[in-house]
């Protein structure tokens, strides 16, 4: 157990049970907020939904991004339960032939439908007691499609091709990382969108110190708001197990404890005292990757060495996803060599910076000035596998910066940098989507806009696509469109792709080859995504170019 004796007496007179917590601070029609990703209460997500039948809670709305793991408040109790479990021997897995094939087949059929008859179940009692989700970032624990077909459509008529972002269960917030404060806490006129916020923090040190741990965000932001306005109610989980980072300057990582005594008084601080791991993902999730996503991180990681001359000492950035971490990855072992500004950090660009690839990082001032670390690494959020030793290294670590992506992810940052982003799909308008698939929202726009953009001042920008992707119902498709699908959110406007500025290049990378698309006319343009499409849908693409614009391509 966590030693609270020397704890001040106004913080230790808020400790109470996480059941407590709830009762104290989560009602029918009020709106509770939390931190995303790394700095997301995990225990607190794991009891929510119990706590919400047991006391009947209902109009309830839940703020939040990026949830880090399959909670029954996301997708039910029996899917929850069922997550990350191996999955079990069937009797049918030893029979030889087509007999055993039908009967695999059929057996995993019946394991589907169950599966989603409890989804569905679980997302008509979120309904029926109208609770819902507001996210800025959504994940594999809230972006499940229910498929379209024959059987679903008799079946669950009013969610078919939908996920949770059309069905009245999730409100989709987009919105720049930069923006989390304003776009998700408090509105401009200073007033909170939320009456509870939550998020773990380490406990305070012999200096009265606490810090956010391996992600800031927008958490900082908002706890020094709600310290000093006394306006929210604050439940924060002290956890040893987070490591203990800081800031850069005044963009700081860290909050005193005397900060939270004025909201203690007023009888809206509770601690509750935790000492679950830190979220993670799952181990080796970087193990086995597809064979397009090898072959586009390695295109990366080629184009960058065979251009030293001009990818060279920039600032790298790495951003959310498989194909882009497994560059960085890759890039360890190459002749390349230069620093690092990003958004994420994740444990390869750590080994990077330890192992002398990367030098340094810089800071914007509040000025607006650009500052030089050398020795240093700068993010807003990072990002472990279960079971590594990353957030150890962390810990207590003066290299490490984690600062408040109000002061991270933002454009200027990124001039005349290296940054390695994925992408979902683009078109024929140079229209890029990196948040959806068709309609239903997948993920979030995240740092993608400010990053892109900043680095079309002088930079380069590697934006990773796989050709092509599967739709919920199995059907085989280009991400590569002449326009993308009706009602598809845009991420990137044309001129993002095709202007720049400073001498940027833009790189468009699939399984297929590497294309720079920026400086380009659109005939030029469509011809050069032709040249990185899946080949099997190239000749579609052609006559498509014909048939809207008169390229011959």
């Amino acid at each position: 157990m966590m030693d609270t004796a020397s704890w001040p007496t106004f913080l230790s007179a808020c400790v109470c049970s996480e059941q407590e917590a709830m009762q104290h601070f989560v009602r029918s029609g009020i709106t509770v907020a939390s931190g995303f990703g790394t700095s997301e209460p995990s225990p607190f997500y794991r009891g929510l939904w119990d706590f919400i039948r047991q006391q009947d809670i209902t109009d309830l709305q839940i703020r939040q991004a990026l949830f880090m793991g399959a909670y029954p408040i996301c997708v039910g109790d029996r899917l929850a339960s069922m997550a990350g479990r191996p999955r079990e021997p069937g009797r049918f897995d030893k029979l030889p032939g087509i007999a055993g094939s039908v009967a695999r087949s059929a057996t995993g059929t019946s394991r589907k439908l169950s599966a989603l008859k409890s989804l569905v179940g679980h997302y008509r009692e979120l309904l029926e007691r109208r609770v819902t989700f507001n996210c800025a970032f959504m994940g594999p624990a809230n972006n499940i499609v229910i498929p379209d077909n024959a059987l679903t459509r008799a079946l669950y008529p009013d969610f078919v091709g939908r996920n949770a972002s059309r069905m009245g269960v999730l409100n989709m917030h987009s919105l720049h990382f930069p923006d989390g404060l304003q776009g998700l806490a408090y509105k401009v006129d200073g007033k909170p969108t939320m009456e509870t916020f939550v998020a773990p923090m380490t406990p305070p040190d012999e200096r009265g110190e606490m810090s956010h741990g391996a992600a800031n965000g927008a958490n900082g932001e908002i706890i020094d708001t709600i310290a000093r306005q006394c306006d929210v109610d604050l439940l924060l989980y002290l956890n040893a197990s987070h490591p203990f980072t800081r800031g850069y300057r005044e963009a700081r990582n860290t909050l005193h404890v005397s900060e939270l005594e004025a909201l203690a008084k007023k009888g809206r601080l509770r601690v509750v005292v935790d000492d679950s791991p830190v979220p993670a993902l799952p181990p080796g999730s970087f193990d086995a990757p597809s064979k397009a996503e090898e072959a586009i991180a390695q295109s990366v990681v080629n184009h960058i060495e065979m251009n030293l001359g001009y990818t060279e000492g920039r600032a790298l950035q790495v951003g959310i996803g498989t194909t882009g971490v497994l560059a960085i990855k890759a890039l360890r072992a190459s002749k390349w060599r230069g620093r690092c500004y990003t958004e994420m950090l994740e444990p390869f660009t750590l080994s990077m910076f330890e192992n002398g690839n990367i030098t340094g990082s810089h800071f914007i001032e509040a000025d607006g000035r650009r500052t030089m670390l050398d020795g240093k690494l700068v993010c807003t959020f990072s990002f472990a596998e279960k079971g590594s030793d990353f957030y150890q290294k962390l810990d207590r670590n003066d290299a490490i910066v984690i600062a408040p992506a109000a002061r991270v992810v933002i454009s200027e940052a990124f001039y005349s940098g290296m940054g390695v982003n994925n992408i979902l799909g683009v078109d024929f308008h140079g229209n890029v989507n990196s948040a959806a698939r068709d309609a239903n929202h997948f993920s979030g726009i995240g740092g993608a806009g400010m990053i892109h953009r900043g680095l079309t001042r002088g930079g380069i920008s590697y934006l990773c696509l796989k050709s092509t992707h599967r739709t919920p119902e199995g059907e085989l498709r280009s991400s590569i469109f002449p326009y993308l699908p009706k009602g598809t959110p845009v991420s990137h406007a044309g001129p993002d792709l095709t202007g720049g500025r400073e001498g940027a290049r833009v790189m468009l990378v699939t399984e297929h080859g590497i294309a720079q698309v920026s400086g380009l006319s659109q005939w030029e343009f469509i011809k050069a995504l032709i040249s990185v499409a899946d080949p099997a849908f190239r000749p579609w693409l052609r006559r498509e170019a014909w048939k809207e614009f008169r390229v011959s391509a």
